[in-house]
């Protein structure tokens, strides 16, 4: 192998558990339905402001409503239930994050643009790990680690494998296993939903479960992830929007959309780069000068 290359490829692995860098937010408006809470009203509007957004108070869902939003917060008690307006708006531009407490073999068909995606019936997970290309890793909320949702009655409620995922869809988090997704990411139009089966109100300040060892963690991360919904100017970047086909995309997936790690994470790497000699968009940065 020429050493010039030899070396960048050993500065391509070496940064793997950074590859993604979120992307850039703007300051806008993120509404939220008032008084909507499964248990223990927590405080979404503080939330929506500590990811550099506006809170918007709405009392209903409506066009009206939704016209000139930059996101909405939505909590669902019963599973995430199609909305038309909602559907539209994301389609239109608006970013969506959702936190749903019980997701359920259907979520991904109510879900903006009906991916398809099936959850577990309600399950109880108490160890929530990011992979190393997930953009909710750090943002405005602050950095995360594997252990910072970690110990919650129920960090999350559900999982959905990772290999079952269609194209597009990136995985935020994994339980203990990386080969099951809880968090997912996806464009749909010019938008951006960000779905989440998780309590994200027992766990905000002002919620039932705030004391909990897992709260700071998952309160971060509901906050990165409404930065990343309503923060890109269009759809998210993925290995089809980047023009990959046949192997290519499939090898830029198990890179970056995988939720894959460690040897094996570098082991995909490793082969991308002996056969393109570049990098796929989630781990883009700048090659180190060699002499």
């Amino acid at each position: 192998m020429n050493m010039k290359f030899h070396v960048f490829c050993l500065a391509a692995l070496g940064s793997a558990a950074s590859l993604l860098a979120p992307a850039e937010v703007h300051a806008g408006n993120i509404g939220y339905v008032t008084g909507q809470t499964c248990s223990g009203p927590g405080d979404k509007a503080a939330a929506i402001t500590a990811a550099g957004h506006t809170p918007v108070g709405l009392a209903s869902i409506s066009p009206a409503t939704l016209a000139g939003l930059d996101g909405l917060v939505w909590e669902s008690c019963g599973g995430y239930a199609a909305n038309a307006d909602i559907a539209s708006a994301v389609n239109a531009g608006m970013g969506l994050i959702i936190s749903d407490w019980i997701p359920n073999a259907s979520t991904g068909s109510q879900l903006p643009g009906a991916p398809a995606i099936s959850y577990n019936n309600y399950n109880c997970f108490s160890e929530i790990d990011l992979p190393p290309t997930s953009p909710a890793i750090s943002g405005p909320g602050g950095t995360l680690t594997n252990a910072s949702m970690d110990g919650g009655n129920c960090s999350a409620h559900g999982s959905t494998p990772v290999a079952s995922l269609p194209v597009g869809v990136q995985v935020l988090t994994t339980t203990n296993d990386p080969a099951q997704a809880v968090s997912l990411m996806y464009s749909y139009g010019a938008g951006t939903v960000v779905y989440a089966p998780l309590p994200w109100s027992w766990f905000l300040p002002g919620g039932t479960g705030a004391s909990n060892p897992a709260a700071p963690g998952i309160a971060a991360f509901m906050i990165n992830g409404v930065a990343l919904s309503a923060g890109t100017a269009g759809p998210v970047t993925t290995c089809a929007s980047s023009g990959y086909t046949g192997t290519q995309l499939t090898w830029c997936q198990n890179i970056c959309e995988k939720g894959y790690t460690g040897a094996t994470l570098n082991m995909w790497i490793r082969r991308w780069l002996g056969r393109w000699h570049d990098l796929p968009y989630c781990a883009a940065a700048p090659q180190p000068t060699l002499n």
